[in-house]
C-alpha cells in the first residue's frame, strides 16, 4: 500500500531532482538477466507470491520430477487462476448442497490433466514463435502446437504498433485454445503472456495473465473436477 511521504522527504527528493539536472545521472545497467540458477520447480517454490499454489498442485499432480529433470517449456498460470477455479467449483457445489473442497481434495489426475495443457517438451523462448495477428490470422496465423497432454494450442507473437507505426512495437505472446471454435478464430478462448523468457536450468517459463481462466474454458475445470469427486 502506498504511503504519503513526509514533507522532509518531498523536499529531499526535489533537491535530488534539481541536482540531477546539473550532471549525468543515468547509468545503463544493461538488460535484466533472464537466467535462473535452479530448476523450473525451484523457481515456482521460491516465488511464493505468484506460484505458491501452482507449486503445490504441480507436486500433487506428480509433475515435480518432470519440472526438475526434463527439458520443458511451461506457460504457467498464476495462483490467482487456480484459486479462481477452486472458487468456481465451490460455488457450484454450494448450489448443489455439497460440502466445499480444498486443493488437496481434488484428485491428482485432474491437476495433471490441466497442468499438462500448459507444458511442452523442449526449450522455447519467445523469439522461436511466429507472428500472429488476431485481426488478420490468414496473413499471420501463428503456429499450432501439441502440448504434453495432447491438447492443441495456437501460439504466436502479436506485433504491437508504436507511435503510429504498424508492428514495430513490443511483441506480446498469445496462447489460443484453437479447438474450441476451429472455424472462427476470434471466438476461441485466449490468454496473453504477462512475463516471458524466464530461463531456469532445465527449460523456459512464460507467465500468463492473472485473469486467465484455468483450463482456458471457464467451467471446464468445475465439470471435470466435480465428475472425479463424485466417482471417488
Amino acid at each position: 500500500m502506498r504511503k504519503l511521504l513526509p514533507i522532509a522527504g518531498v523536499l529531499l527528493m526535489a533537491a535530488l531532482l534539481l541536482s540531477a539536472c546539473k550532471k549525468d545521472y543515468y547509468i545503463d545497467s544493461g538488460l535484466a538477466d533472464p537466467h535462473y540458477k535452479g530448476t523450473i520447480y525451484d523457481y515456482l517454490v521460491q516465488n511464493t507470491d505468484l506460484f505458491d499454489t501452482v507449486a503445490y498442485v504441480v507436486e500433487k499432480a506428480g509433475l515435480k520430477e518432470m519440472l526438475q529433470n526434463d527439458s520443458v517449456t511451461f506457460f504457467t498460470p498464476t495462483d490467482q487462476s487456480i484459486v479462481a477455479a477452486i472458487n468456481d467449483l465451490n460455488s457450484y457445489r454450494y448450489t448443489m448442497v455439497e460440502d466445499s473442497v480444498q486443493l488437496a481434495d481434488i484428485p491428482a489426475k485432474v491437476w495433471k490433466k490441466f497442468l499438462m495443457m500448459y507444458m511442452m517438451k523442449g526449450k522455447y523462448t519467445a523469439n522461436k514463435f511466429a507472428r500472429i495477428d488476431p485481426v488478420n490470422v490468414y496473413a499471420y496465423p501463428g503456429i499450432n502446437y501439441v502440448m504434453s497432454s495432447g491438447y492443441i494450442l495456437n501460439i504466436g507473437l502479436i506485433y504491437q504498433n508504436y507511435n503510429g507505426v504498424e508492428a514495430v512495437g513490443a511483441r506480446v505472446m498469445q496462447l489460443t485454445d484453437i479447438t474450441y471454435d476451429p472455424v472462427t478464430f476470434a471466438n476461441n478462448p485466449k490468454v496473453l503472456v504477462m512475463t516471458s523468457d524466464i530461463q531456469p536450468t532445465n527449460g523456459v517459463l512464460h507467465v500468463l495473465s492473472f485473469r486467465h481462466d484455468f483450463g482456458f474454458r471457464r467451467g471446464e475445470f468445475v465439470r471435470i473436477a466435480e465428475q472425479e469427486l463424485q466417482n471417488q
